[in-house]
């Protein structure tokens, strides 16, 4: 029986059936039925829809994925097969699909705010702002009285440096919503990037009243603090974050800062503790490629011709060099085998962690991860200044092609240094850092808590390497 032979209220109340079905939770009755109808009505975009949804549950991707792409073929001009598909690229990690799906769905679907909102938040993680921007404000003006998304246009405009534009955008916010939380603590980030400490403190901390168990904002409030003198809050606020919220990134990287800031001196062991979380790796040639030098030749080619290479990108540390796009969105050779061999080198680097309680790295050991890959080519002088990465757990280097100018011994020129704090910190104390010769072929990986930079170098040849973040999305028990 053809989908017009059926009569619309009984497919609707088959359909019906269907959805209460999976309600109940009887996932194999739920699956029957929708085969069962599909037989007699081939083209139901919808149930194919509920189908892809119980496929998903039993893991079943690759039938879940063709019943989700053909319901989007058949109704192309409804938005809830294209809602679906969108989610189902982004749950497993496929940015670079997930991101042209989100720019077809926001220029198909010009009045819906939710795509352009979605094209946004994607093309924020890629650092694409200016579109990110230009999403978000689509969506604003479709839901005008939204103050999150305000809150989220003005986060892309501050990370384009238009702080004060940013600053009207959160108090347009608040003025909407006195009681989002994300209003205050962003805007209390454009004011600390503006200069005004106080006014970023006042702004944290309305943020922590309203949301208690934000503990992004309650470590900002703490680095305000740090910058207005106030270390030994500071530190407290980063000690309490950690042993609440456990591996909170920021908090982890400035409570030594701040005792030292408090006391005058590095915490005694630091150096040995940086000593003992920065690990060096020599990677193994992945198949089709006889030696990690042939690997390293294509990657070097590769990264070169990268279409999302952008010199001094906006928001990042790199100066005098270049940054690639995540290079794992759109996943072309020679980055698929890089990435094979780093996974497993990533893979058994964990399985010899032992669990150490309480440690903000060693006492928690990822399952499963995402993986974010991006290349960074620096010419003469180039270099990056001391950072971490917010997002990542475990980050790491690898060091594809290295000029002849490179520092050895006591000459560091071109090295990764580990433990200097960012220049815009006035340090009342001695940094105490270490540095690590940078070797074709070998990676180093540490804590993404950890501030690190590269030492400028001369020469006319490119330093160029592969930097990544891993990204718990499971732990280890």
């Amino acid at each position: 029986m053809s989908d017009q032979m059926q009569s619309a209220p009984n497919l609707m109340k088959r359909r019906a059936d269907i959805l209460e079905l999976y309600k109940a939770n009887k996932r194999g009755q739920t699956e029957a039925a929708c085969h069962a109808l599909l037989e007699e009505t081939p083209d139901d975009a919808e149930t194919l829809s509920m189908l892809a949804a119980v496929l998903i549950d039993r893991q079943a991707f690759t039938e879940a994925e063709a019943a989700l792409r053909r319901a989007h073929e058949l109704a192309p001009h409804a938005p809830i097969p294209w809602t679906n598909l969108g989610r189902f690229l982004q749950q497993h990690n496929r940015w670079g699909e997930a991101l042209e799906h989100y720019r077809a769905a926001a220029a198909r679907f010009p009045n819906n705010p939710t795509f352009s909102a979605t094209l946004g938040q994607i093309c924020q993680r890629a650092g694409h702002f200016a579109e990110a921007e230009a999403a978000f404000r689509r969506a604003s003006k479709l839901q005008p009285q939204n103050a999150g998304m305000l809150v989220n246009t003005g986060m892309v405009v501050l990370r384009q440096d238009r702080v004060d534009e940013a600053i009207d955008l959160f108090k347009s916010a608040i003025a909407i919503n006195p009681q989002l939380a994300a209003a205050y603590g962003n805007l209390g980030n454009a004011e600390q990037k503006r200069g005004d400490l106080a006014a970023a403190e006042a702004a944290y901390e309305k943020a922590s009243i309203l949301d208690p168990k934000d503990v992004l904002t309650y470590v900002s409030l703490g680095l305000a603090k740090l910058r207005r003198g106030d270390a030994r809050e500071a530190a407290d606020i980063f000690d309490r974050a950690i042993a609440r919220h456990g591996p909170e990134r920021r908090a982890a990287a400035w409570f030594p800062y701040a005792r030292a800031q408090e006391l005058g001196q590095m915490p005694a062991g630091f150096r040995a503790e940086l000593a003992r979380v920065v690990s060096r790796v020599t990677l193994t040639p992945p198949p089709g490629y006889a030696s990690m030098n042939e690997l390293n030749a294509a990657l070097a080619e590769a990264l070169r011709a990268d279409p999302t290479l952008t010199w001094e990108p906006a928001g990042k540390a790199t100066r005098l060099g270049g940054q690639t796009g995540l290079l794992l969105d759109h996943p072309l050779e020679p980055f698929l085998a890089f990435e094979k061999t780093l996974r497993a080198a990533i893979d058994a680097h964990f399985a010899a962690i032992k669990i150490e309680k309480k440690h903000p790295y060693f006492g928690y050991v990822p399952e499963t991860y995402q993986l974010d890959l991006w290349g960074t080519l620096l010419s003469e002088g180039g270099h990056q200044h001391p950072h971490i990465h917010i997002g990542g757990w475990l980050s790491g280097v690898y060091y594809v092609a290295l000029p002849p100018s490179m520092g050895k011994g006591e000459a560091r020129d071109g090295w990764i240094e580990f433990g200097h704090p960012p220049p815009d910190f006035k340090a009342d104390f001695e940094p105490v850092a270490l540095a690590y010769e940078p070797r074709e072929g070998d990676a180093l990986f540490f804590p993404s808590y950890i501030f690190h930079r590269t030492l400028p170098f001369s020469g006319e040849a490119q330093r160029i390497s592969l930097a990544f973040d891993v990204k718990p999305t499971s732990w280890k028990q």
